[in-house]
């Protein structure tokens, strides 16, 4: 049935634009209230007639979607508490995206992180939702389309053999503030039905693996493509480059076999070295062609998001006592490359 009750998405890049639109394609869809920082995007979208459009492949039929709210939040004083809010900025912004709402939510709000890297949420308790007891029901999602704007408000979806996964966090809370929370399942069911997003909901710590799997593989793509100035294959078709990615995965496999949160897991080489470097060649197999987040933001003179994937890896490490020098090191040299582009920039 239709609800009354919105779903907020704050960041309209390729994978808020495409969850936006895969929710308002629903039968009976819930309202979606597009929350937009910029002025100029603003302004386009209104241009538009507030519709967004997607395309299946470069050459597919453009789909448009209308019917969308609004809020520039620049200009915004609304003070309409948000119960269901889709995160789709990068991991970098989290903090100072949320910061301008955060009087908007609270224990009866679910708040959904599709993004990539991790140390997203430590981040929010930390320095946004400081108080245990008004902290929002965190969710998590993964996003494995592969998603690129075309322009502003087009996104081109390539191909429909992609999917996605969904989760509810799982924290440590006494019964009373567990029974005060938000109720996650009108959300988590919107975007389980959408046949285009090809969703599944996984249990926390079933998600938590896929989470690192897939950080595994941007802690030796990301990087590398973003120094080196290449797309995905090249990396594999180096030869030179073996030697380091196998020191990256060592490194991450000792972090993730060592995580205190996968104790209770059975004892398998699911984390081992092997198992992290054929997950890392079947990635890029599956994405030779295409430019990682990473290279495209230290091209364009953006803040990249390092510090959510080899930084957590550093994080993490930092906590258990196990040294990570080539991370450490990979991880400044794209911050000193990202710095020297972001002033040639300016």
């Amino acid at each position: 049935m239709p609800s009354s009750n919105p779903i907020h998405i704050i960041g309209l890049g390729s994978i808020g634009s495409f969850l936006a639109h895969s929710i308002r394609a629903l039968p009976n869809p819930p309202p979606v209230n597009l929350l937009i920082h910029r002025k100029n995007l603003y302004d386009e979208f209104a241009s538009k007639g507030w519709t967004l459009g997607l395309r299946v492949n470069e050459d597919g039929p453009l789909q448009e979607q209308g019917g969308f709210d609004a809020e520039l939040l620049s200009q915004s004083t609304s003070s309409e508490p948000i119960q269901n809010l889709i995160v789709a900025v990068k991991a970098s912004a989290t903090v100072s995206a949320l910061q301008p709402i955060q009087h908007r939510l609270g224990p009866q709000s679910t708040v959904c992180l599709f993004q990539n890297g991790m140390g997203q949420i430590e981040d929010l308790n930390e320095r946004v939702f400081t108080d245990k007891a008004r902290r929002p029901t965190y969710m998590f999602g993964i996003i494995r389309h592969g998603v690129y704007l075309r322009s502003p408000t087009e996104a081109i979806l390539s191909g429909l053999n992609g999917r996605a996964a969904i989760g509810v966090v799982d924290v440590e809370e006494d019964m009373d503030t567990r029974s005060r929370r938000a109720n996650p399942q009108f959300l988590l069911d919107t975007l389980l039905r959408s046949p285009i997003l090809r969703c599944e909901e996984l249990a926390w710590k079933e998600l938590l693996q896929n989470q690192l799997f897939k950080l595994a593989a941007n802690c030796v793509l990301n990087p590398l493509t973003a120094i080196l100035d290449v797309r995905n294959g090249v990396i594999k078709e180096n030869p030179d480059l073996q030697p380091l990615i196998q020191r990256l995965l060592q490194e991450i496999s000792l972090v993730f076999r060592s995580l205190p949160e996968l104790k209770d897991l059975p004892s398998d080489d699911r984390f081992s070295v092997s198992s992290l470097e054929a997950l890392v060649i079947d990635t890029i197999d599956k994405t030779a062609e295409n430019s990682s987040s990473m290279r495209e933001d230290v091209r364009k003179g953006r803040a990249t998001e390092i510090e959510y994937i080899n930084g957590w890896i550093l994080r993490r490490a930092r906590e258990l006592g196990i040294e990570c020098e080539a991370n450490a090191g990979l991880m400044q040299l794209v911050l000193a490359k990202s710095r020297l582009s972001m002033e040639r920039r300016e």
